[in-house]
């Protein structure tokens, strides 16, 4: 084999390595939004749509059958401060009529 084609069976394969690295690397990570786009892609949205979107929180409280409060971890990250990641996001879920669905209608964000 001639030194070009060593040259390029290596930069082939070095290829090959970075995009394998990439791919694990972006798979590990989740998806991650600004606090702006969170809220925008969950309120007034179902329970049902909310784990469609972000998939099943870590926590849940029930206490009060008409205010639900799910906690997400890590999700989120805040703009106005460096990009900060907040270490949870409170999604609030309420009931407007009784017996109805519960909808978000609130965000908090916790650093």
């Amino acid at each position: 084999m001639n030194r070009a084609g060593i040259g390029n069976g290596l930069a082939r394969l070095l290829g090959v390595m970075l995009l394998v690295v990439a791919t694990l690397a972006a798979s590990g990570c989740g998806d991650l939004y600004s606090r702006e786009d969170y809220t925008a892609l969950v309120m007034g949205k179902s329970e049902k749509e909310v784990i469609g979107k972000l998939g099943k929180p870590a926590a849940v409280e029930e206490n009060n059958p008409a205010r639900v409060t799910w906690t997400y971890n890590s999700g989120t990250f805040d703009v106005e401060h460096q990009n900060k990641r907040d270490s949870r996001a409170l999604v609030i879920f309420e009931r407007k009529a009784p017996g109805g669905a519960l909808m978000v209608t609130e965000v908090k964000f916790e650093s």
